[in-house]
C-alpha cells in the first residue's frame, strides 16, 4: 500500500493469480494436452448455474474429469504437471519509495473474498501493531466466508487463509523532504495501477466457489 492523496494507502497489486483466467497460463496447459473447462461445462446443472456461484475455468485432462484444479502453478502436483501445471514462480523487482507504507502477503483464502483495497485499509488502520493487523485481517476473511450460504460455523469450508503485514518505518523528516520535491518538481503524481487493480475481480461473487468445488467433487465421484 502506498500514500495516497487523501491521507490513506492506496491498495498496488504486485503479483498476479495463476489461474487458467489467464490466457497465458491457460495456453500453456491447453499446448500440454489440458482441457480448460469450468464446472459448469463439465457436468451441467439440471436448472442452470446458479448465478451467484463463481464457476472458474479448471485444468482437465484430456481423457477424464480430473484434477480440476483452479490454479495454473503448485508444488509437487504429479498430475497436474503433467497437464502444464508447474512450480516456476513468476519474480518481480520493485525499489520501495518513500511514499509506501505497507507490503501484505496473503494467500487466496483472503483475496477470495476480501478485496486488496479493504484489506490494506485494515492494516493500516492497525499500522501500529502488526500482530493486530493481520489478526484482523484474518477474522475479516473468516466472516465473510462464513457469510456463504451453504458455510455454518459447525460445517465451515472455507480455504486457507494466511498473512503477512510488514509496514514501513521511513524516517519522518526523510518523507517530508521527499513530498516537499516532489511538490517543487510539480510531478504529484500518484502511484501506479496495475491492471489486476484497474478491473478487481468482484469478490462477493467468488464466495461459494470453496462449497461448491466440493459438491462437484462428491456428485462426480457418484
Amino acid at each position: 500500500g502506498s500514500n495516497s492523496d487523501g491521507g490513506g494507502v492506496q491498495a498496488v497489486p504486485l503479483s498476479r493469480d495463476h489461474t487458467p483466467y489467464r490466457s497465458d497460463e491457460s495456453a500453456r496447459c491447453t499446448m500440454m494436452g489440458a482441457r480448460i473447462l469450468s464446472f459448469g461445462q463439465i457436468n451441467p446443472a439440471p436448472g442452470g448455474d446458479d448465478d451467484d456461484v463463481e464457476d472458474p475455468p479448471r485444468v482437465w485432462a484430456a481423457g477424464g474429469n480430473y484434477p480440476g484444479t483452479a490454479f495454473t502453478r503448485s508444488i509437487g502436483d504429479s498430475v497436474a504437471e503433467r497437464l502444464g501445471v508447474f512450480a516456476e514462480p513468476e519474480m518481480v523487482t520493485l525499489p520501495i519509495s518513500k511514499s509506501e507504507r505497507v507490503l501484505v502477503l496473503a494467500s487466496d483464502g483472503v483475496y477470495d473474498v476480501v478485496s486488496n483495497q479493504d484489506v490494506v485499509d485494515i492494516c493500516y488502520e492497525h499500522r501500529d501493531d502488526p500482530d493486530k493487523a493481520c489478526r484482523e485481517v484474518i477474522e475479516k476473511s473468516h466472516k465473510e466466508w462464513l457469510l456463504n450460504d451453504d458455510c455454518g460455523e459447525d460445517d465451515a469450508n472455507y480455504d486457507d487463509m494466511t498473512c503477512v503485514v510488514i509496514f514501513f518505518d521511513h524516517p519522518q523528516e526523510d518523507a517530508a523532504g521527499d513530498v516537499n520535491a516532489n511538490a517543487d518538481d510539480g510531478d504529484p503524481s500518484p502511484p501506479p495501477k496495475s491492471k489486476s487493480h484497474q478491473k478487481e475481480r468482484p469478490h462477493r461473487q467468488g464466495k461459494r466457489v470453496r462449497q461448491k468445488t466440493l459438491e462437484n467433487l462428491d456428485e462426480m465421484g457418484k
